[in-house]
């Protein structure tokens, strides 16, 4: 009986979640509903779904039998309290940000950030009238000098996009803990196969399942992670009466009968159905890119024409053996690296034969980026200082091709 109960591992966890039930006709894999409306037995029945008191769909917008799947998944993998899936990363922040945070509030926010997330705190939420207070994550004495009592929160990247700075969550945690609020954590370059609740250690925690999960660009999509670890009515910074009401399920009910109903991030079956599939060869596929990334990051180290790289597998990197010792051994598959100028970036891209332009991450293709002038073409100087990104710097996401070829192709490009 105790073998049987054991808790599973990972990789089965990725396929089967916590359990093998069956699905529609016996199917092994989860069939996608394409269902807007479900029907109930009866009038008091759906009453008492719409009251919480009874489990059941409502309407799209808020559920649906495949991405509840896709959630349910998750939440096994990731060992959470619960999951709510929507239809992009950065949704997935927003909601995340919005069930937390009101007019006059303030949040911490480690300042080597992406691009999207950078302009979502200084337009939206700055609209709102909520002010983003920045720090540089490799400080947590720099955070707590900032705290004040509008404070509400604290908010990182795991490994940060594109500068690959990392942070120390247990310091963290620990500031959390002793001030009384929570710890918002965007692991995305971790994807949940490298993600170790014990190390990281965040109340609420975000991916973009529109990277690696599919596995091949395929689809959109966002996951928020409570965590479970927060007892959200009892954090003294945090006033909301709902919060208190709905205790320990209070986020997650207000991200999805609140800001889901009223806004409608709603991630589609067929993009969950393609997510459930990926996940099944997401760690295999996962070790084989943290590998490659780690061959190419040697390549490049030692390369006449390369000024620097960042990539905490390399063990000069500020940050190898925290990130060693937080995100399971590995150190993902994003890299970058400068050379000698703008002029000398754009030749280098112009060269590649195998490797691809593109502005994604987490494709199974190799793809390579100037991010100083895409993703952050739009910022002031200061601004992409601020956020880490330089005039010099590539972007590379290693992807599932034999790692030779992309360092012949690396060479290549290279060369004078």
């Amino acid at each position: 009986m105790a073998e049987k109960n054991r808790k599973r591992r990972l990789e089965t966890l990725l396929v089967h979640g916590a359990n093998n039930k069956v699905e529609d006709a016996g199917a092994t894999m989860s069939p996608v509903h394409f269902s807007i409306a479900f029907e109930h037995e009866s009038a008091e029945a759906l009453e008492e779904v719409f009251a919480d008191r009874q489990p059941g769909m409502i309407y799209a917008r808020l559920q649906n039998p495949t991405v509840q799947r896709l959630e349910d998944r998750i939440t096994d993998v990731c060992e959470a309290r619960g999951t709510l899936a929507v239809a992009t990363g950065m949704s997935a922040i927003t909601l995340g940000l919005l069930s937390l945070l009101r007019t006059g509030d303030e949040i911490l926010v480690g300042r080597y950030l992406f691009g999207g997330t950078y302009v979502l705190f200084e337009t939206t939420l700055k609209e709102m009238g909520i002010t983003a207070k920045y720090f540089d994550p490799r400080n947590p004495e720099e955070a707590e000098a900032l705290i004040t009592p509008n404070t509400r929160a604290v908010f990182l990247e795991a490994i940060s996009n594109p500068s690959i700075v990392v942070p120390d969550f247990s310091r963290y945690r620990a500031l959390c803990d002793a001030e009384g609020m929570p710890l918002l954590v965007d692991a995305s370059l971790l994807t949940p196969a490298l993600y170790d609740p014990e190390m990281i250690q965040a109340d609420l925690v975000f991916f973009s399942a529109s990277k690696y999960l599919a596995g091949a660009a395929t689809t959109l999509g966002g996951l928020i992670v409570d965590t479970g670890r927060a007892a959200w009515h009892e954090m003294t910074r945090l006033n909301f009466g709902d919060l208190k009401r709905a205790k320990e399920m209070a986020v997650l009910n207000k991200m999805r009968k609140q800001l889901m109903a009223g806004v409608g991030p709603t991630l589609s079956p067929m993009n969950a159905f393609l997510q459930l599939a990926g996940m099944e060869s997401l760690s295999l596929r996962l070790e084989r890119q943290c590998d490659n990334a780690q061959a190419i990051a040697e390549f490049l180290d030692g390369h006449q024409s390369v000024k620097s790289v960042s990539f905490s597998g390399l063990p000069d990197h500020p940050a190898h053996q925290l990130a060693t010792k937080q995100f399971c051994g590995k150190h993902g598959a994003l890299l970058a690296f400068d050379l000698d100028s703008k002029q000398a970036c754009f030749e280098f891209l112009n060269k590649l034969q195998l490797v691809k332009r593109a502005t994604n991450l987490g494709d199974t293709k190799t793809l390579a980026l100037h991010p100083a002038s895409t993703i952050y073409g739009t910022f002031w100087p200061e601004e992409r200082e601020r956020v880490g990104v330089t005039e010099t710097m590539i972007r590379f996401s290693v992807g599932l091709e034999n790692v030779q070829d992309i360092i012949e192709d690396l060479t290549q490009a290279l060369t004078d």
